[in-house]
């Protein structure tokens, strides 16, 4: 049994590697070896984009993905950014979408989930990132970008910051209740507690693989990996775990295996 498993492509955003990820999945489709390939989520950005157009500018990917589930067994974990798809229903795709997914191989369990379960910024702020992304459209994107880079302070999203917000009022209000609260920041610490939390949350003869913070890593035991993403924002990205007999790999996309691990 090999697992390939990546997530975070953010299809639609302007910094996604598009390209490289269509390179990615021809290289999938010809590796023989694999047996599953798994899509971990956000693989479109419909925070920023509306859900309908992103998906027919992207129809030539999702063809790709349909290709390679000919002859491997395709699974579809959503993200948080993939809000729509978990309401997809009666669709002609052959996978599912779901929550999560976890696969029995070699002596082992494999759990994957997203990760932004582990991230009590998401838990917090989702009624309202939800209720945006039922109207979203293209201009509407900016504004939720907007959103999200006051949240976590992200610096690759200030270019956002041009889009006119005064009257968004009541949305405002609730995004500054958001700030007062200590897990406001998706860097630094609350990075390091969601990886944690992560961590801790791993069963016996289980290895867990998730993605959501854009971080890719082993930890110490190899219980636990991250996938990492596919956007240029990230100083590390276009990355992928491939799961076998052996363990758990890390790999960049055209440059190799990432062999570093880290100790939690």
């Amino acid at each position: 049994m090999v697992i390939v498993a990546a997530s975070d492509q953010h299809l639609g955003y302007n910094r996604s590697d598009k390209s490289s990820f269509e390179a990615f999945l021809y290289q999938i489709r010809a590796d023989t070896t694999i047996t599953d390939f798994v899509l971990l989520g956000d693989v479109v950005d419909m925070w920023r984009r509306d859900a309908s157009g992103v998906f027919l500018e992207n129809r030539e990917i999702f063809d790709k993905i349909a290709s390679i589930a000919k002859d491997i067994k395709v699974h579809y974990v959503y993200g948080n950014h993939d809000y729509h798809l978990r309401y997809l229903k009666d669709h002609a795709y052959p996978f599912k979408f779901r929550p999560e997914l976890t696969l029995p191989g070699d002596g082992r369990k494999y759990r994957f989930v997203h990760g932004c379960q582990f991230d009590g910024l998401m838990k917090k702020a989702k009624p309202l990132l939800d209720a945006l992304c039922r109207v979203m459209s293209d201009d509407m994107g900016n504004w939720e970008s907007v959103v999200w880079a006051m949240l976590t302070r992200d610096p690759s999203d200030l270019e956002y910051f041009s889009y006119p917000i005064s009257e968004k009022r009541e949305i405002l209000e609730k995004v500054k209740e958001l700030l007062q609260k200590p897990e406001k920041r998706f860097a630094g610490r609350t990075l390091d507690a969601i990886e944690k939390e992560a961590c801790d949350c791993v069963d016996p003869g289980e290895i867990l693989v998730f993605g959501h913070t854009h971080v890719p890593f082993i930890n110490k035991s190899g219980t636990v990996v991250n996938t990492g993403c596919w956007v240029k924002d990230a100083p590390i990205h276009n990355t992928y775990v491939r799961l076998d007999a052996d363990g758990p790999k890390l790999f960049e996309f055209g440059k190799g295996e990432i062999t570093e691990k880290v100790r939690r």
